[in-house]
């Protein structure tokens, strides 16, 4: 009876470890488009979620198109700070320069790269 017992322990912890294995697989190899089935269900809804959330909010200091930029990247925009401190534009300028913020300032629109910069900023 003992050996049964291993034996369909064994059997049931390899089973597991294979679908986790396989599912592991195709979410980081991607094979025949699996992995962005998965992942693209999953924003999608998260997505939705988000437009839903923030239809009706307008905030002050974005465009339309950045806000919807921003929502169908997943930011909830009534987050996203409606007022800038003298911190935060000093935390910018250590991270873009005096320049580049006196653009931003200016009207300009800064780049994907440079909000992710910007990011730790916020706080």
């Amino acid at each position: 009876m003992k050996t049964f017992l291993k034996v369909l322990l064994i059997v049931v912890a390899t089973i597991i470890v294979l679908v986790v294995g396989i599912f592991a697989y195709v979410m980081i190899k991607n094979p025949l488009g699996l992995g962005d089935i998965v992942r693209g269900s999953v924003l999608k809804q998260g997505v939705e979620e988000n437009i839903e959330k923030n239809k009706n909010y307008d905030h002050p200091l974005l465009t339309e198109e950045q806000e919807e930029t921003a929502i169908q990247a997943g930011v909830d925009i009534s987050q996203i700070p409606t007022e800038v401190t003298a911190e935060q534009i000093e935390c910018g300028v250590e991270k873009l320069g005096q320049e580049r913020v006196d653009e931003i300032k200016g009207g300009s629109e800064p780049t994907a790269l440079e909000i992710m910069k910007l990011l730790p900023c916020a706080n």
